[in-house]
């Protein structure tokens, strides 16, 4: 898997790792219960669920582990996960706006926005991709996968020089360019959280990493703005 690892990071990437502040070697009892696990937390609120199963189905991915792929260059999705039996979970996927952005639709943002930026990142994908991954979390947790507190972190790669915008709709304002200006580093957001928080407050700790991620690209925003699309969204009415 080292070389679609190499292929999703050649332009802009997620990588997701969920893992337990306490290491428990066998916290899954085996690998069946890892697979069982991963269909039962799945998150399928779009066409795209989190994590993916591949029509290859889910593999062995070592003496510990779990994992399935995506490699679909037609539709622009290249993704890669593994579960281990102590609940890490590791996970990689493109940042779909470098692959599905016509040139056209890129000249037409670039021209509405009156920008130079060649790269984008959605503000409500980053909505949608954040949500799945804290409700899988919490998925996991309603399972009994966490019994203490849980770090989450969230990398974005290929940052440098790509804007925040609206994919679906230019009726969205924003008063200007908001762009990341990290020089060859990643966004990277971490948080480690209670497993009663994770259970009450997902959908609000969301909301959290994505204002934090933002700010990354110079945009200080609040959370309201975003409560409606996620509830929308949860409720699959997005």
């Amino acid at each position: 898997m080292k070389e679609l690892i190499e292929k999703i990071r050649k332009k802009g990437y997620w990588n997701v790792e969920i893992r337990p502040t306490v290491f428990e070697e066998k916290r899954i009892p085996d690998l069946d219960s890892c697979i069982a696990l991963i269909k039962e937390c799945q998150v399928s609120l779009r066409g795209w669920s989190y994590p993916h199963i591949d029509n290859t189905g889910i593999s062995v991915g070592g003496n510990d582990s779990v994992q399935s792929f995506c490699d679909w260059p037609e539709g622009g999705y290249f993704e890669y996960w593994r579960l281990y039996q102590s609940a890490q979970f590791v996970h990689y996927f493109t940042m779909r706006e470098d692959y599905r952005l016509s040139e056209k639709k890129i000249q037409e943002i670039k021209h509405y926005h009156s920008t130079s930026s060649a790269k984008f990142l959605d503000i409500i994908s980053t909505l949608y991709s954040v949500t799945e991954v804290l409700e899988f979390t919490k998925r996991m947790a309603i399972n009994n996968v966490f019994n203490a507190s849980v770090e989450i972190k969230i990398e974005l790669g290929d940052v440098q020089g790509r804007e925040l915008f609206f994919w679906d709709s230019f009726s969205r304002y924003l008063s200007r360019s908001y762009v990341c200006s990290f020089p060859d580093e990643n966004i990277i957001a971490s948080r480690t959280i209670e497993r009663n928080d994770l259970l009450a407050n997902s959908s609000k700790l969301a909301i959290d990493v994505c204002l934090e991620i933002f700010r990354k690209f110079n945009w200080s925003t609040n959370a309201q703005i975003f409560e409606e699309d996620q509830r929308k969204f949860l409720e699959r009415r997005s």
